[in-house]
């Protein structure tokens, strides 16, 4: 009764935290100005400061662990609140909280970097602090560093990254989904999907064919859509064709993780193909405007160089 209290309360917790990234993500898409841009970091650092004090009372262990875990979250959180306050002089310099009308994409690179940045943070050290709380890991690294990467990896291919994460993916498109174009959707959907497929995440031979051969499937229908369009000469602007190859790049790592973790039993690559699968979506949703583009070839006219939004993209495109 104990263990499932336990687990009952932590995948409470997950969800929450899922839909707060989910909600930050959201927030990061649009925002402009260093004020805004602030907030959203400031709530997820606010949330790595919480997880990185639960890896630190682990680390330490018994009262001294509570008040080194304590420390650190303060910590963490004490930065968070000086970017809010840097991001509100900044915007105060300015003169005005107003936001340019046409924002140039590019300009909120830095901005994008450093959310994908803090929600994998995020997401790796949820899934190791819960995973050390459910009592699936054992505290420590390990005495080399093999066991070193082993412990990692087992954080981010655990059930408490993957299914929250997948979970964050959902809520993120039903959110933005209007916001991105019919061809970017294809394989924005399949993302999440696949991100669930991860047969090391939980034990069993009827999870692990059933999820190796729905990636299988999964990661097919991502190519194969590709392909289709290419084979059609469907309109495809130059932005949307890098993230599908950075999502096909993807892929081909999980499939070559997953190939050495049945063969060697090791999932390091496959933890890495799922952090790679999570930034390539994280630069796609916090990015609607950059691949809101007009496409540069097909059907489109060459000289239409209008941003185009979801909407508009499926008024162009037809049922």
């Amino acid at each position: 009764m104990t263990a499932v209290w336990v687990l009952s309360v932590l995948g409470a917790f997950a969800v929450g935290m899922a839909v707060t990234s989910a909600v930050a993500v959201r927030w990061s898409a649009f925002a402009q100005g260093p004020l805004r841009t602030s907030v959203v970091e400031f709530v997820l650092m606010m949330m790595a400061g919480m997880f990185a004090g639960v890896l630190g009372y682990f680390a330490v262990g018994g009262t001294s662990g509570v008040v080194t875990g304590l420390w650190i979250a303060a910590a963490i959180m004490s930065a968070s609140v000086l970017v809010v306050f840097v991001g509100f002089l900044q915007e105060f310099r300015r003169g005005t909280g107003a936001v340019s009308p046409s924002p140039d994409p590019t300009s909120r690179m830095p901005f994008v970097a450093t959310v994908i940045a803090l929600v994998i943070a995020n997401e790796f050290l949820m899934g190791w602090s819960f995973s050390l709380l459910a009592g699936s890991l054992a505290p420590g690294l390990g005495p080399g560093a093999s066991q070193t990467w082993s412990v990692l990896s087992a954080a981010v291919t655990s059930p408490w990254f993957v299914f929250p994460m997948a979970l964050e993916m959902i809520l993120t498109l039903r959110w933005l989904w209007a916001d991105f174009p019919r061809f970017v959707r294809r394989f924005l959907l399949l993302q999440p999907a696949i991100m669930v497929c991860s047969p090391p995440t939980l034990g069993g031979i009827v999870w692990l064919l059933g999820t190796t051969l729905a990636a299988a499937v999964l990661m097919a229908v991502a190519v194969a859509l590709f392909l289709l369009a290419l084979f059609r000469d469907e309109a495809i602007h130059e932005r949307w064709t890098a993230y599908v190859v950075a999502f096909l790049l993807a892929l081909g790592l999980m499939a070559g993780g997953l190939y050495v973790w049945i063969a060697f039993g090791r999932a390091e690559l496959f933890a890495l193909a799922l952090l790679a699968q999570m930034a390539v979506f994280l630069f796609a949703v916090c990015n609607p405007r950059w691949l809101g583009g007009s496409p540069v070839s097909g059907s489109a006219s060459p000289s239409d160089s209008r941003p185009v939004d979801g909407r508009a993209m499926d008024a162009d495109e037809g049922p």
